[in-house]
């Protein structure tokens, strides 16, 4: 593209979020190093079998699922935000799966795939006019906070109530209140990405028979969980119905059933803090199959790739 050509505007939202994540969410540690912009506080980064079971359905066995195998993978459970785990705050599952064949996508490193989840259906924000409208209104207040998540621009800008950012912090409390573990929530894509020639959503949902773990932190009861044995999470994907399930409207949930297509087994092994602190995690390590799809999708290659580079990130 020419020098002087012009810009899409989605490339626009992306630099300026780039730009206030930085100032604003990318602060340096004590020890000058630069932390991720979002994910910062990490609970336990551990290895773990990602083993395919292609699904019956020939639609849905496309790319990662069009076979079986067994895989190694790299799991993260991470804070969204918050430093203190003892605040609510969204709590993310992070899995690099390695060692696949196929084409990936551009700057992807070969055989990696990573599906990036929360323990949330949806987003905080719609799409990329309401990221800019959100992050711009937390924009300058250094040092995050519950309550600064909770700024009257962040909650009703231009005096249009954000509902589906309030239904986000109440699910956000909600989970806190019930004082689930790590292991026994159920974990989400929040956004559309490829499967073959059609589109899914994917999640991670605990084994049916976990029986929750209580008492110290969440690393703590990692470790206790480990005394019984190995974790387990089915993985599931969830496929496009059709046109009218959209793929940038963050909030709009689909309605099509999951179907489970791989088991993700943590084996029982130390949990040591600080393990996954510089390795980058991005819904771009993909395969071209299972390429992000979608507004936000496209904002997230532009904001974790600037933050993984500033902070000299690896994504190997």
């Amino acid at each position: 593209m020419p020098a002087d050509a012009p810009r899409c505007p989605l490339d626009a939202t992306g630099d300026e979020l780039v730009t206030i994540f930085h100032r604003t969410f990318q602060l340096p540690r004590p020890d000058g190093s630069l932390p991720r912009t979002f994910h910062e506080l990490e609970h336990a980064c551990l290895d773990a079998v990602f083993t395919v079971t292609p699904p019956a359905d020939p639609a849905l066995a496309a790319g990662l699922f069009a076979r079986p195998g067994q895989y190694k993978a790299l799991v993260r459970f991470s804070g969204g935000l918050l430093p203190d785990e003892r605040l609510p705050d969204a709590r993310g599952m992070a899995i690099a799966v390695s060692g696949i064949a196929g084409e990936v996508c551009e700057g992807a490193p070969e055989g990696r795939q990573d599906f990036v989840m929360v323990d949330q259906p949806t987003p905080a924000m719609r799409d990329a006019a309401d990221a800019l409208v959100l992050f711009r209104a937390i924009d300058g207040h250094l040092k995050p906070t519950l309550g600064r998540m909770l700024l009257p621009g962040a909650v009703m800008p231009r005096g249009r109530l954000r509902l589906h950012y309030l239904q986000m912090m109440a699910d956000t409390l909600r989970n806190h209140l019930k004082g689930r573990d790590l292991a026994g929530r159920i974990y989400h894509s929040v956004a559309p990405f490829a499967l073959g020639a059609g589109a899914m959503k994917f999640q991670c949902r605990p084994d049916a028979a976990w029986r929750n773990v209580r008492g110290g932190s969440f690393a703590e009861r990692l470790r206790k969980a480990f005394a019984r044995g190995p974790i387990g999470f089915d993985f599931l994907i969830q496929p496009r119905q059709g046109e009218h399930e959209s793929l940038d409207d963050g909030i709009a949930r689909w309605t099509g059933p999951f179907t489970t297509v791989a088991r993700l087994e943590l084996p029982p092994q130390p949990v040591e803090p600080g393990r996954g602190r510089d390795t980058a995690f991005t819904p771009w390590n993909a395969l071209a199959a299972h390429r992000p799809l979608g507004e936000l999708n496209r904002l997230r290659r532009v904001t974790y790739a600037a933050s993984a580079a500033r902070r000299g990130a690896s994504q190997t």
